[in-house]
């Protein structure tokens, strides 16, 4: 029996958990494990916050929805976008397929997780995700042509992004976990992504691969709005640019996957 799972990462857009969560449950095969991953959340303050949602009797922290979801829970101390997401890493470790989501994108249609499985499946792929606004053009039209029998379509594009990333377990065996001298937010995600790609695990030249049927499956609600982008994190990726231009330096592919 094949284990599918979901982790949705978080950070401080309570607002919309709920509602993603419950798209989430919606629209996953059934059996999928779904898992809330949240990066040390800010709690409510209702003294120091102006919205609605720190101040009504009806707010919910991040445990009350995943009970009231009946979805599994790992939190952890605020450290950024890397440990986070080996939290998800780890919280699905033991399937063979999975998806990492962020908290800003939803799903709207059954279907989407079957389409990237089934993507997976024909093409030898192990990592499908989201890729940057302009899409580039394709190099190998054969490849193409034999994904469209299954009315797949494949969307190639310069990078990728972090906002949703579908793997299978080699992925996990073969490149471990993202690299934890990364705190904050920027370049964690593609750093990581780029040792998949090294390690062969992305069987295609264009390195960052989508499919259409299943990226409109979802609509994106907020992106560059609330969670780590209300404050300034200016500091935080210039850090991090230079710790990724030191790691650029090793070429290696495997990292341990660390839980903080």
């Amino acid at each position: 029996m094949i284990k599918r799972g979901i982790a949705l990462c978080h950070y401080n857009r309570l607002d919309k958990l709920g509602e993603i969560v419950e798209a989430i449950k919606r629209t996953a095969p059934g059996g999928t494990r779904i898992v809330i991953c949240d990066d040390g959340s800010d709690g409510p303050n209702p003294a120091n916050a102006e919205d609605d949602l720190w101040n009504g009797s009806d707010f919910k922290t991040v445990s009350q929805i995943a009970k009231e979801h009946d979805v599994l829970l790992v939190q952890g101390p605020n450290k950024g976008v890397a440990a986070n997401k080996n939290r998800a890493l780890w919280a699905l470790q033991d399937c063979q397929l999975l998806c990492i989501l962020e908290d800003d994108l939803k799903p709207t249609e059954r279907g989407w997780f079957e389409t990237y499985e089934a993507a997976a499946v024909m093409s030898g792929i192990h990592h499908f995700c989201r890729v940057e606004d302009k899409e580039v053009p394709e190099e190998v039209p054969a490849f193409t042509a034999y994904m469209a029998e299954a009315n797949l379509t494949p969307i190639y594009g310069p990078s990728p992004r972090g906002d949703l990333t579908f793997i299978t377990s080699q992925v996990i065996q073969t490149v471990g976990g993202f690299n934890p001298l990364f705190r904050g937010a920027g370049y964690a995600h593609g750093e990581w992504s780029s040792r998949v790609s090294r390690a062969g695990l992305i069987n295609h030249p264009q390195k960052w691969v989508d499919i259409k049927e299943a990226r409109d499956k979802f609509v994106q609600i907020g992106d560059t709005e609330g969670g780590r982008w209300d404050t300034d994190v200016s500091d935080q990726l210039r850090r991090n640019h230079q710790v990724l231009k030191q790691l650029q330096r090793k070429e290696y592919t495997y990292h341990d996957l660390v839980m903080e």
